[in-house]
């Protein structure tokens, strides 16, 4: 049994173009909202599961690419039906379909698994999984995330894209698309917390170049950009130009909706303002 132990963060300031110093904790606590999720058994799976434990694992359970980048194994349920495991790792997609406390999975490789669910409550998950004979026990927490579109959640495929490092080096405009579609998954996953009733945010390996704020955001510093944000680009110097698109845009006016109470659902908005701006 392998246990899984991470580290996190707690701030609050403005929206600036602002370089604070660099932490590996990073989580955001926040108020508690009202969940839109339903409680039957699919869309109480959708959501991002952390995984905390695991019996008999496999290599890409808990293996990491880099020892130098810190990588959170998980697994998104998606309400089209669209299953990801690892969305910080070893990412694989597939299709799921969930028949009583059984979950058939079809993975993009050709690749075919079967979970057990041993254990589904708003606190924990528990999933035994059967792939080529071999079966790993598996223990996730929850995110207490939900999106009702598979369109606006994050880690869908199309929205996934921008994490994939490209092959060969790209134009200015792909690299704006790239950057763009990476602040376009930051504000569909702070959405997601918030349609969730969460009450803290995890940014915690996911790949990102921002500070993350109670009500504000900034943007690493060239010397502290994070190493996963980095890798999403063809090289150091493609990183370093879309990191300079996004500080060309982020001191902009933005409106803030004064009518919202929740924060993380104005810095959702903000984010696609940014997003259109660029």
């Amino acid at each position: 049994m392998r246990k899984l132990f991470f580290v996190f963060f707690v701030g609050s300031v403005f929206l600036c173009n602002c370089v604070m110093p660099s932490s590996k904790k990073n989580e955001i606590i926040t108020d508690a909202v009202s969940s839109q999720q339903p409680n039957d058994t699919f869309h109480l799976l959708c959501q991002l599961w952390q995984l905390s434990d695991a019996d008999h694992p496999t290599f890409g359970d808990v293996s990491f690419k880099n020892d130098s980048i810190l990588y959170q194994p998980g697994i998104v349920f998606i309400t089209d039906s669209t299953v990801l495991e690892n969305p910080t790792g070893e990412m694989r997609y597939g299709k799921f379909r969930v028949s009583g406390n059984s979950i058939k999975v079809n993975f993009d490789d050709g690749k075919q698994a079967v979970y057990i669910i041993g254990r589904l409550q708003k606190d924990q998950l528990l999933l035994k999984r059967t792939e080529n004979k071999h079966s790993t026990e598996l223990t996730y927490t929850p995110t207490h995330t939900y999106w009702a579109e598979a369109n606006k959640n994050p880690f869908s495929q199309k929205n996934y894209q921008w994490v994939v490092k490209p092959e060969k080096p790209e134009s200015d405009e792909a690299i704006k698309n790239r950057v763009r579609s990476c602040i376009q998954f930051y504000a569909y996953y702070l959405k997601g917390y918030a349609d969730g009733g969460a009450n803290k945010i995890d940014f915690t390996a996911m790949p990102c170049c921002f500070h993350w704020y109670q009500g504000g955001i900034s943007i690493q510093n060239e010397n502290n950009l994070d190493k996963k944000w980095i890798n999403c680009f063809y090289s150091e110097e493609q990183a370093f130009k879309g990191r300079q698109m996004i500080e060309d845009i982020i001191t902009k006016n933005y409106k803030w909706d004064q009518q919202e109470t929740n924060w993380i659902k104005q810095s959702s908005s903000v984010l696609l303002q940014m997003r259109d701006s660029l």
